[in-house]
């Protein structure tokens, strides 16, 4: 691996670390301002930070009136609605388990593509897709749970996904017209005016948001969502597919659901049972089984044979 290989490579578990941990701190402030002032301050904030990387930019992509319609679709499911179902998700269900839910984003991708594409998964993939559920299940069943079983925390985190599959499909049809920050900066502003209209028809304002200042953590856990999870860490991540490549990059993901179940152990006080670690191996283990290839699993177990 060569030094710049391995640069990219920490960016990208950097950022797996970084996406891992948004729920967290996303459950910190959950509960203190209403979901949708709080997803305002997360997505203004990005769009601020977002821009400053733009501007500074020598190549800028600039977005084009035919493609508004689709980036404003892609940035109000996969952006907006995504985290304001997550943080409805968080009032029954562990950020452990939503960071969970998210990094199974793949797997139910590929379900969602069988009636569009047509297309059956390898039986590699089933196997993965078997397994996934079983750890899901295994931390959703868990007895410390607050609401142990299947419930409407996790019904809105589904909503959530569809949605951040909607914005990955769409996606596709951007990747060869804007670069990676700008796609992300254009869906950031169009999820930040759809919420402000959210907040207008419902009457709301945005005195909520002076919550963030009562102290130092819950503002720096805003900064971390708003600047670091929806900025920075956007920006880190696609240097490192550039530099260490698409699978390699795309394969540390497969870390977020450990990031946040970690991390919900020191900052949210997570109650730690076999059960939920044993669900956790089970998703993440799948995870990686999913992006594997028959080919390189019989060269990996031929190379250890032969060793």
């Amino acid at each position: 691996m060569t030094r710049s290989e391995a640069s990219g490579l920490l960016m990208a578990i950097f950022c797996a670390i970084v996406w891992g941990a948004s729920f967290p701190f996303s459950a910190v402030l959950a509960g203190k301002m209403d979901p949708v002032v709080f997803a305002i301050v997360r997505y203004g904030m990005a769009t601020v930070g977002l821009s400053v990387f733009f501007l500074l930019q020598k190549k800028k992509y600039w977005l084009a009136v035919k493609d508004m319609p689709l980036m404003a679709l892609a940035g109000v499911a996969g952006q907006a609605v995504f985290f304001y179902t997550s943080l409805l998700a968080l009032e029954y269900i562990s950020a452990a388990e939503v960071g969970v839910i998210n990094g199974m984003i793949p797997i139910f991708t590929l379900l969602v593509g069988i009636p569009i594409y047509r297309k059956l998964p390898t039986g590699i993939q089933t196997f993965a897709v078997i397994v996934s559920f079983i750890g899901a299940f295994c931390i959703a069943f868990d007895p410390s749970n607050k609401f142990s079983g299947i419930n409407v925390g996790h019904f809105y985190m589904v909503i959530g996904v569809l949605g951040f599959i909607v914005m990955c499909f769409a996606n596709k049809s951007f990747a060869d017209r804007y670069d990676g920050l700008s796609t992300m900066l254009y869906q950031f502003f169009f999820a930040t005016i759809a919420l402000l209209v959210v907040l207008a028809v419902q009457g709301l304002d945005m005195t909520e948001a002076v919550v963030i200042f009562d102290n130092g953590y819950y503002l720096f856990c805003a900064l971390m969502l708003g600047l670091v999870c929806s900025g920075i860490a956007y920006v880190l991540y696609f240097y490192s597919l550039k530099l260490t490549g698409v699978e390699r990059a795309n394969m540390v993901q497969n870390l977020i659901p450990l990031s946040a179940f970690v991390l919900s152990i020191f900052m949210l006080d997570e109650q730690v049972t076999a059960q939920k670690v044993l669900g956790i191996v089970l998703v993440i283990g799948s995870l990686f089984l999913f992006d594997m290839k028959w080919e390189t699993i019989k060269q990996r177990f031929g190379k250890e044979a032969r060793i």
